[in-house]
């Protein structure tokens, strides 16, 4: 058996992890695990999660971050095949522009 469920277990067991998971999906799709379970576990999310993948262990991931403008420790660590040094970077990176974002708003009004 393939997918997330069988690679992950119990990951949509912990209602703090669905919580989480939950706000990447559309408002419209949130509050029903079975929702999460059937994106999770779509053919679409699967291939994607494996082009991913793919991308990721290949070392092809480090020049498209930087191309899409995330610092150079996310492509070194995409480069290097540092999954938990990636997540941390692109975490950080995500942190920053939405904290620049809030400034520039709180700029304007």
């Amino acid at each position: 058996s393939s997918g997330i469920n069988a690679e992950y277990g119990g990951l949509l067991e912990c209602p703090d992890t669905v919580a989480k998971l939950e706000q990447h999906l559309p408002e419209g799709l949130r509050g029903n695990p079975e929702t999460l379970r059937s994106t999770l576990n779509s053919p679409q999310f699967q291939q994607g999660l494996q082009l991913f993948s793919s991308a990721f262990k290949s070392g092809q991931l480090a020049p498209l971050m930087k191309s899409l403008g995330f610092t150079d420790s996310a492509g070194n660590a995409a480069a290097g095949g540092d999954f938990e040094a990636f997540v941390r970077a692109v975490a950080d990176a995500t942190k920053e522009k939405e904290k620049d974002e809030v400034e520039e708003d709180m700029a304007l009004d």
